[in-house]
């Protein structure tokens, strides 16, 4: 491990974040809404935005390398102290304004800059407006990556860019390049995901939201993390506009975001004929078909069959895409549907997509290789493939997907038992695991959409932080740096 290396790149995107935060700053400045905790809003920026561009710019100077030892343990390594450290200079401004603790503040910038989008504020309409823009644009800046963003704007990075790139974005293991340099493909993934944040705010808009409301939401639903401004969640605003309107982009949000490229640039066939997005779209049109008719039986929304099926679409696709926004107590509606929601939130979006979870593609080729290995048991002289499409996925992929998922449910054993042990039942533990762990945000239980994750000990707060950065970072990129062979240079 080159911790030179490692330093140097820190203090860049230290500076990075520093210029990010000036645009709460000028909000906070500008806004005059009498609040309490106004206060301090505006010291708490500067003293953060003081911090990166100190620390940063000292980093920079201290350790400047040249980048061509960046290897993948460098990049591993940085990109997930980046998430820890930015979640650490992040809740500064929640901290000195008083809005809470210090864990609880970590507890949810973390779950900010994750997407995971479970929360312990109490209420959202007492945050002045610069701390509450920054709380949904640490959900945009966490949904596409902060490392990838980085990529895209600090040239200097070059190949050592490839390492970060594929340790952060979701997918990693099964990410594959489609343009001749890193940078380019970081550039289109941001400028497409800006667009299309745009394109939201204004919809949202003219369907009635104020400009403040429709850009966090906008942030907060392109981003697949779901922190609303309201305490209600998106159910305090019941226009069919605005619900339609999020359904949409919560849906584009968790496909892969290298298909809206393809769509424009091409081969458009690629695009439209992708087998992941084929079986996303699949399982949410099933879903909704299914939740809607159970909902009508047991008349369990209020409304016509236009609402029914919205309140149906709106859960599914929020929970699909591990957004987490809620326009109904799901807690209230049938086990069977409850037991859906809980599965769901194990597949996840598709990869390259902001949404959390295992991804749709490691679900198809989980499956797919288990049927070859029953395959070969009847005919071990078989020469037999896994194939996702008219790609032959090769065994390395293939054992890397049956590994992460081992991990994945030894981690949400281990972790729900633990969250039993300190005091959670097991409904709520379970699906408290489940919510982090892929980045969801409200489960079940005691931690449903009607209550938040405010009551759980901080032994368990910590642990739920330490979930979110795994689920965001995939596993691997943050369990590599418990190997003692990763830190020997």
């Amino acid at each position: 491990m080159n911790i030179r290396v490692v330093l140097y790149v820190l203090g860049n995107l230290l500076v990075v974040l520093g210029v990010t935060m000036f645009l709460p700053l000028v909000v906070s400045l500008a806004a005059d809404s009498q609040l309490p905790l106004e206060r301090y809003e505006v010291l708490g920026f500067l003293a953060a935005i003081s911090i990166c561009l100190i620390g940063g710019l000292g980093l920079r100077s201290l350790y400047e390398t040249k980048l061509t030892q960046l290897g993948h343990r460098e990049g591993c390594a940085i990109v997930t102290f980046t998430w820890l450290l930015f979640s650490l200079i992040g809740c500064l401004p929640m901290v000195i304004t008083g809005t809470a603790g210090f864990t609880d503040a970590y507890f949810e910038t973390m779950s900010g800059f994750t997407t995971t989008g479970a929360s312990v504020l109490p209420r959202m309409e007492v945050l002045p407006h610069g701390l509450g823009l920054w709380r949904c644009q640490t959900q945009w800046m966490g949904g596409m990556g902060i490392v990838v963003l980085s990529v895209a704007i600090l040239p200097f990075l070059g190949m050592g860019g490839y390492r970060m790139f594929k340790a952060e974005v979701p997918g990693g293991s099964t990410f594959e390049r489609n343009a001749p340099r890193i940078k380019d493909i970081a550039k289109v993934l941001w400028i497409t995901y800006l667009a299309m944040t745009v394109v939201e705010v204004v919809l949202l808009y003219l369907g009635g939201m104020n400009p403040y409301d429709a850009t966090c939401h906008a942030f907060t639903t392109m981003s697949t993390g779901g922190f609303s401004t309201r305490t209600a969640s998106v159910a305090y605003f019941p226009s069919p506009w605005i619900q339609w309107v999020m359904i949409t982009f919560m849906f584009l949000a968790g496909a892969n975001f290298s298909i809206y490229h393809q769509l424009i640039a091409g081969p458009r066939r690629a695009a439209l004929d992708n087998p992941e997005f084929k079986l996303y779209l699949l399982l949410t049109a099933v879903l909704v078909a299914v939740f809607s008719g159970v909902l009508q039986q047991v008349s369990a929304v209020k409304g016509g069959g236009e609402a029914v099926v919205r309140a149906a679409a709106f859960q599914v696709v929020s929970i699909g895409t591990t957004t987490g926004y809620a326009t109904e107590d799901f807690e209230l509606w049938p086990d069977i549907l409850r037991l859906l929601l809980l599965l769901l939130m194990f597949v996840g979006g598709c990869t390259g997509s902001t949404g959390g979870g295992m991804k749709v593609a490691r679900i198809m080729i989980f499956i797919k290789a288990i049927v070859v290995e029953l395959r070969r048991t009847i005919n071990p002289r078989a020469v037999l493939v896994v194939r996702v499409g008219d790609r032959a996925i090769d065994r390395e992929t293939a054992s890397n997907i049956m590994s992460f998922f081992a991990m994945y449910v030894g981690l949400f054993t281990i972790g729900t038992v633990l969250l039993v042990f300190i005091g959670l039942d097991l409904t709520s533990a379970t699906s408290a695991l489940a919510a982090n762990l892929g980045n969801i945000g409200p489960g079940l239980g005691a931690v449903g959409p009607a209550s938040n994750f405010a009551h759980v000990p901080a032994t368990g707060k910590w642990m739920l932080v330490l979930c979110q950065l795994l689920g965001r970072l995939e596993l691997y990129s943050v369990m590599v740096l418990f190997l003692k062979r990763t830190w020997v240079r």
